[in-house]
């Protein structure tokens, strides 16, 4: 089943689905944090691939993408929050065993927001962007160009997403996540984030956490690669616990 929700968060309303499997409640549960100019709808396969998995999932659109309001700022990672808040007022999530899973800009988010929610078990990254990669790009006219040929979108507030880029270190958060684990996954031949970023945040991550490079996948295709999402499950239910 897959409910479309609507959350309450602090630059208006939040787009979200959420995904409920069968079985017997409550479930360990799954937040889908998307890239920039992305939105909850291109992550489907891998929601509704946990979801057949036994996990509950909650897919939202970050501020300023796809059907939900406000602007992406510097503040855009407490949109997180906002779904954990949502979250912990439906009877059929399991508080305990609640896990992030970002692709580039959302998992820059969700391990900003792992670091200020120790309610969150574990996360589980694709292609971490980080800030320099995130700058680059919203400074880059073949960027744009390149996003609305591909139909992309979003809407930012300047300058203070870029002031927000330019002061917080995603290389100081595994840190403060430790010693909860982290699953980092990237692609050698990612055309826009070297994955010697997902390198460098390992290195500094729990002891119990993991990286895995894969050989090809580009940008976006580790999260739709079906063997991926097969060890992101069995990652995720060895981490959650029963």
């Amino acid at each position: 089943m897959r409910e479309k929700v609507d959350l309450v968060g602090r630059v208006g309303r939040l787009a979200a689905h959420f995904y409920l499997p069968e079985g017997t409640e409550p479930f360990p549960t799954v937040v889908l944090c998307h890239g920039i100019t992305s939105c909850k709808e291109n992550y489907a396969d891998i929601a509704q691939f946990l979801q057949q998995e036994g996990f509950a999932v909650l897919a939202y659109d970050c501020r300023g993408h796809g059907e939900s309001e406000g602007a992406l700022d510097g503040q855009a990672w407490q949109d997180v929050g906002t779904v954990l808040d949502y979250l912990d007022a439906r009877p059929e999530v399991d508080k305990r065993r609640i896990a992030l899973v970002g692709a580039s800009m959302g998992a820059h988010n969700a391990l900003y927001a792992a670091a200020e929610y120790p309610s969150v078990r574990t996360v589980v990254t694709f292609c971490t962007a980080a800030g320099e990669q995130l700058k680059a790009g919203l400074l880059s006219a073949d960027y744009w160009h390149w996003i609305h040929a591909s139909g992309g979108q979003v809407r930012v507030t300047l300058p203070d997403y870029l002031l927000y880029l330019e002061t917080v270190d995603i290389f100081d958060l595994p840190a403060r996540i430790s010693p909860r684990p982290i699953f980092f996954i990237h692609a050698r031949d990612d055309e826009f984030v070297p994955y010697t970023v997902s390198e460098r945040l390992y290195a500094v991550a729990s002891k119990d956490s993991r990286l895995w490079l894969l050989e090809s996948g580009g940008h976006t295709g580790p999260r739709h690669d079906p063997q991926v999402q097969r060890a992101v499950a069995e990652w995720l239910r060895t981490k959650l616990g029963p």
